[in-house]
Order: structure tokens, then C-alpha cells, then sequence
């Protein structure tokens, strides 16, 4: 498949970032970088998955990108029910 490895590299990147700045404070897990590099990551290997083929792999990614999806949408379109479920969002200097 063309752009196999590129993408996989990408995506181990989207996923390294994502889970390196959760970990730092920078993002939390109601952020939408957070769930989007989570995304991007997912549908990368997911992608890689397919050729060869391998189911592990692949049903584990696409698992991983719905459950990103349903992040977003959480953050998107739900409205907080109270303070402390608003996303907070901080600056990086």
C-alpha cells in the first residue's frame, strides 16, 4: 500500500505526543488535541493494518478510532452538566 510506513511513523507520532503532553499536564483527556491525536493516531494503524492484513491489529485501531470519535463528540456536543466537567484548556508558554 503506498504510504505504508510514512503513515505508520506519523501515526506512532500523533499517538507518542498525545499520550507524552496527557502525561506532562499540558492536555487532558476532555481535550480535543488530546482525542484528535488519539484519532489520527488510530486511523493510521488501522490503515497500516490492512496490508498485509492483520486482524489484531486492525480491530484494535478501528476500536480505538470510534472510541476517539466518541470523545470528540462528547466534547463537541454535549453540554457540561456542571463546573467541573467543563474542558480546561491552558496555555502553553
Amino acid at each position: 500500500m503506498a504510504f505504508s510506513y510514512e503513515i505508520g511513523i506519523a501515526a506512532g507520532i500523533c499517538f507518542v505526543i498525545g499520550f507524552g503532553l496527557l502525561n506532562f499536564g499540558v492536555l487532558t483527556s476532555k481535550s480535543p488535541m488530546y482525542q484528535t491525536l488519539n484519532l489520527l493516531g488510530a486511523l493510521g494503524f488501522t490503515y497500516t493494518a490492512i496490508s498485509p492484513f492483520n486482524p489484531g491489529l486492525f480491530i484494535t485501531e478501528a476500536v480505538w478510532a470510534i472510541v476517539a470519535l466518541f470523545g470528540l463528540y462528547k466534547i463537541w456536543f454535549k453540554r457540561p452538566v456542571s463546573p467541573e466537567e467543563v474542558p480546561v484548556q491552558r496555555e502553553v508558554s
